[in-house]
């Protein structure tokens, strides 16, 4: 199968990185030929170009992109779709909300949910990265199966994870608080001021590691800034202690796949977090980490993981663990392959049938939402290729 990935952004991106590029080679070795266009101006892409290379495959995965109705019109009508979606585009962001005014914002969501329901509309499946986008995907009507984010292992080998937690145990007199992310998201972490520095005046050494493109100071909270590289990225995570992931419960925050956690599980770390959409599926609480939902409930789960490293490091290995078995980058490779495969068998029907089960939880997160005025479409080629990120 020769697969065309439109991507919505470069290899450094969350999305490009996590959907797409670690999966590359696994998608090879299972029959997959991928070729990579990067959808901006500024990487040499025309829509020439893109209905040259769409015209050469066998179909299009379109990764989060919302091309205008007048851009999907380059993509051959004989070439399967398939859209992925791994955040909640459909909504105002608080970034949005902060950087223009209410009827701006407003406009801007209209136009990306127009955009958002023609390719959707267009697409043979929709792959959404939860289930709450997936669920708004099924209100236009299209077909939408549910493929989580997964977490590359192996910058988090597993020796190199023991001996990180057997340093963290064995250490004293620092106890460092991990928040990986990117500007957008620093409103989230500025909202745990209060609670950092009550954590920090209860728990001696206590210190926030911001690793990220930017960074914000939050008085009274000892705080570490490390520049995100990805070259760095895991000897950071693997420095800390816990992690977190807070976020508020709007409809936007509802949409995140919760990246943040796997990353803090890869590396074998406990992690505290808002119990907000993907999260409350991914977290075990109690078993891989801790929900909070108000400042004092996130001084309490601080505290308790800081003050107890031998519980710190239950949760921390549950959570490895867990990763393994349902988020680990081969096996969120291997169901992305299958939706893929299934398209293909789907030419009768033009409609996808469910994957087999490879990963997520067992009470069904890897469901297929269908509508029932589905209209048939053609049948997706034959074989597609990847390239390392």
């Amino acid at each position: 199968m020769r697969l065309l990935c439109v991507l919505g952004a470069g290899p450094d991106h969350p999305s490009t990185r996590f959907r797409i590029l670690q999966h590359l080679d696994r998608l090879r070795a299972g029959g997959v030929e991928a070729d990579l266009l990067v959808a901006k101006r500024r990487e040499g892409y025309d829509l020439v170009d893109l209905r040259r290379r769409a015209r050469r495959a066998d179909a299009v995965l379109i990764q989060k992109k919302l091309l205008a109705r007048f851009k999907l019109a380059f993509l051959p009508g004989d070439r399967p779709i398939l859209y992925d979606v791994d955040d909640a585009v459909f909504e105002i962001s608080p970034d949005e909300e902060r950087r223009f005014t209410a009827a701006r914002a407003a406009r801007r969501m209209r136009s990306r949910r127009a955009r958002l329901a023609a390719v959707a509309r267009r697409a043979r499946v929709v792959i959404a990265g939860n289930r709450f986008l997936a669920d708004w995907i099924a209100g236009l009507g299209v077909p939408v199966t549910i493929v989580p984010t997964g977490v590359d292992l192996a910058p988090f080998p597993a020796d190199a994870v023991a001996a990180a937690a057997t340093r963290r145990r064995a250490r004293s007199g620092e106890r460092l608080i991990g928040w990986i992310g990117s500007r957008p998201s620093l409103p989230y972490l500025a909202a745990l001021a209060e609670p950092l520095r009550a954590v920090a005046a209860a728990v001696p050494g206590a210190r926030l590691v911001q690793v990220c493109n930017d960074f914000i100071d939050l008085p009274g909270v000892p705080t570490e800034k490390r520049r995100w590289d990805a070259g760095t990225e895991a000897r950071d995570l693997l420095d800390c202690d816990l992690g977190l992931m807070p976020i508020d419960d709007r409809p936007f925050s509802r949409g995140k796949c919760g990246l943040k956690i796997l990353q803090y599980q890869a590396a074998g770390l406990p992690v505290v977090c808002s119990p907000v959409g993907a999260n409350r599926e991914i977290v075990r609480a109690g078993e891989t980490g801790l929900f909070a939902e108000d400042g004092p409930g996130w001084t309490e789960a601080i505290t308790r993981l800081l003050r107890d490293p031998e519980a710190a490091a239950r949760c921390g290995a549950a959570g490895r663990a867990r990763v393994e078995r349902d988020y680990a980058a081969p096996v969120i490779a291997d169901r992305l392959l299958a939706v893929l495969r299934d398209v293909v068998k789907s030419g009768d029907d033009g409609v996808p049938r469910q994957p087999d089960e490879g990963g997520g939880d067992a009470e069904g997160d890897e469901r297929l939402l269908v509508a029932d005025h589905l209209r048939e479409g053609p049948a997706l080629g034959s074989r597609a290729r990847k390239r390392p990120e």
